[in-house]
C-alpha cells in the first residue's frame, strides 16, 4: 500500500478548467501549499499561510441522469480545456497527444480536471502510460470533488503492482477505504487501463485493465467534479505519466 496519507496542512494540487494548482503530502511533515489559479495568484510558499485565489471555479448543476456518456477525450487538441501548468515542483502539459503529469518533488499529489460540472453516479475509464522510473508512483482518477478541492475520492495503481481507494478529507488525515498489492495489477507495465465507478449510493470500485481489483464504499461525497491524478513517491522526478482516452460515462 502507498504509504504517505497524513495530510497535516491542505496539500492537494489542483489543476481547473483554466487554472492550476499544486500541493504536497508526507508523512508527519508540514508542507507548503501552493494554489494557481487565472489571474495567476500563488500562495505564500510557508505551511498554513495561503492567500485564497481571486477566482473560484463555479460547481455546475449535476448532469443529467438520462445520459450516458457524459464526457470523453482523447488529448488531442489544447481546446479540450484540461486544466495545464508548470512549477518547479511539476509539470501538466499536452504532449504527443496526452495529458503528461511529471512530477519533481517526492510525496505529491497533482491532478487535473475537464470543466467545473458536478457528475454523480458515473464510471470513468483512461489509460495511464507510465513513463517515470518509480515504482511507488501512484496513478489514477478522482470524483466527487467538492466546492472545498481537498474533498474528494480517488482510485490509484503503481507499477509496483499495489492499489488504493482514498478518500481526502479538508486539513485532516486522508482516510484510505482499502489497498493493497493485486497480482491483477501487472508490475512495471508501459501502460494500465484504469476504470473506477463513484455510485450514489456510495460504493466505489477500482478496475485495471477490465479486472475488479478493489471495492470501498462511502457516503460523504454523494457529486462532484472529476479529473486525472498522479502521486509521486520517493524517487525525485521519478513520476511521469501520461492519460489518453478519458471517458466519463453514467452508471447503468
Amino acid at each position: 500500500m502507498k504509504s504517505g496519507l497524513l495530510k497535516v496542512v491542505s496539500a492537494i494540487a489542483i489543476l481547473a478548467l483554466a487554472s492550476v494548482a499544486c500541493g504536497a503530502v508526507m508523512p508527519n511533515v508540514t508542507v507548503p501549499t501552493l494554489d494557481i489559479q487565472p489571474p495567476a495568484t500563488q500562495v505564500v510558499p510557508v505551511a498554513t499561510q495561503v492567500i485564497p485565489p481571486t477566482a473560484q471555479v463555479d460547481v455546475q448543476p449535476t448532469a443529467e441522469a438520462g445520459e450516458t456518456k457524459l464526457l470523453s477525450d482523447s488529448f488531442e487538441s489544447r481546446s479540450s480545456n484540461w486544466g495545464v501548468g508548470t512549477d518547479t515542483d511539476y509539470e501538466v502539459q499536452y504532449v504527443d497527444d496526452a495529458l503528461q503529469f511529471k512530477v519533481t518533488a517526492t510525496n505529491m499529489k497533482v491532478y487535473s480536471r475537464p470543466n467545473g460540472t458536478s457528475y454523480t453516479d458515473v464510471h470513468i475509464e483512461v489509460d495511464a502510460a507510465n513513463q517515470g522510473s518509480d515504482p511507488n508512483a501512484a496513478l489514477g482518477v478522482f470524483c466527487n470533488q467538492q466546492v472545498i478541492d481537498d474533498q474528494f475520492y480517488f482510485g490509484y495503481v503503481t507499477p509496483s503492482g499495489e492499489y488504493g481507494i482514498v478518500k481526502s478529507v479538508f486539513i485532516n488525515d486522508d482516510v484510505e477505504l482499502t489497498s493493497g498489492k493485486s497480482d491483477l495489477i501487472p508490475q512495471n507495465a508501459p501502460s494500465y487501463h484504469i476504470g473506477f465507478d463513484c455510485a450514489a449510493n456510495g460504493t466505489m470500485t477500482l478496475y485495471v485493465n477490465g479486472q475488479q481489483v478493489a471495492t470501498a464504499s462511502d457516503t460523504e461525497y454523494p457529486a462532484g467534479l472529476v479529473g486525472v491524478i498522479a502521486w509521486s513517491g520517493e524517487v525525485e522526478s521519478g513520476t511521469i505519466v501520461s492519460f489518453d482516452n478519458y471517458v466519463l460515462t453514467k452508471l447503468p
